[in-house]
């Protein structure tokens, strides 16, 4: 991959994901589309993402993992998951995956991610993986039940140099930061096409969040619309199970009380908080 990344930097736009999706065909990989503010920004099931203008990271990577079959495709969600989990543990957090790729600080989600693919004939011809990491805001008025951000995580200063450059005492420097996060991405996506794998598995099943611990979960309907509460989807069955694994198409596998293993698609099981 060219190491000269072309960043395209917009105060305000639809989507991160939707402009990468009208470029792609002509922009080299590893090109970062980010936004100030998103009228559009999206994440899982449709839901909308939060993010204060100007406050936190909301891009997307673009990648041409031809190196890669359509099956092998949940080793891009794994790599994003990890460049982000390294950069914050770089930074002293204790932060964790929660399957299939959000992220989180303790029980609270400090970063979210929209990945889609591209298939031409039996390869990954693009991957868009985008990504809202939540670094300067302190107040949150969506019903998400448990943001965070990278400041009310650590409190910490802007990086020495921060006030000259324009940016408030106290908040971090998000030019800096995302130089410094995508370091980490770009790193896990070059082990990736070197062949290092299952270092990646093993290294992602480390980081899960409640991996190997009994707790609750939610089946979900695999007819639910995307807009019905959780509650719904669910028919209220819950069960009590611990994350046993994750297969090479990135499914949970759940072992129930029973001894009972069952494997469960994306979207088809939910974590009870």
């Amino acid at each position: 991959m060219e190491k000269n990344v072309d960043i395209k930097w917009y105060q305000t736009i639809d989507s991160t994901n939707t402009q990468a999706a009208r470029e792609m065909s002509q922009a080299a990989e590893g090109t970062v589309w980010i936004a100030d503010f998103q009228t559009a920004g999206r994440g899982q099931r449709g839901n909308k993402w939060e993010s204060k203008l100007a406050e936190n990271l909301t891009f997307s990577i673009l990648f041409k993992p031809i190196f890669l079959s359509p099956a092998q495709q949940f080793a891009i969600s794994q790599v994003a998951a990890i460049g982000v989990c390294r950069y914050l543990r770089n930074k002293g957090l204790p932060a964790q995956i929660k399957w299939p790729n959000d992220i989180y600080i303790g029980n609270k989600k400090i970063c979210g991610m929209l990945i889609e693919h591209s298939i031409s004939g039996d390869k990954l011809s693009a991957s868009i993986i985008g990504i809202g990491l939540n670094l300067n805001q302190r107040e949150f008025m969506s019903d998400a039940p448990n943001p965070t951000s990278l400041l009310l995580e650590t409190e910490a200063p802007a990086s020495a140099g921060a006030a000259s450059a324009g940016v408030p005492d106290g908040t971090y420097d998000r030019r800096e930061e995302l130089s410094s996060l995508l370091g980490y991405i770009f790193t896990a996506y070059e082990e990736l096409e070197e062949g290092f794998a299952k270092e990646l598995n093993g290294e992602y099943l480390d980081c899960l969040y409640r991996f190997n611990q009994w707790h609750q979960f939610m089946e979900i309907d695999a007819n639910a619309p995307a807009d019905m509460p959780v509650e719904k989807m669910s028919a209220g069955r819950t069960i009590t199970a611990r994350i046993t694994g994750v297969d090479p198409y990135g499914c949970v596998i759940l072992e129930h009380q029973d001894g009972t293993v069952q494997t469960y698609p994306f979207k088809g099981i939910r974590y009870v908080l």
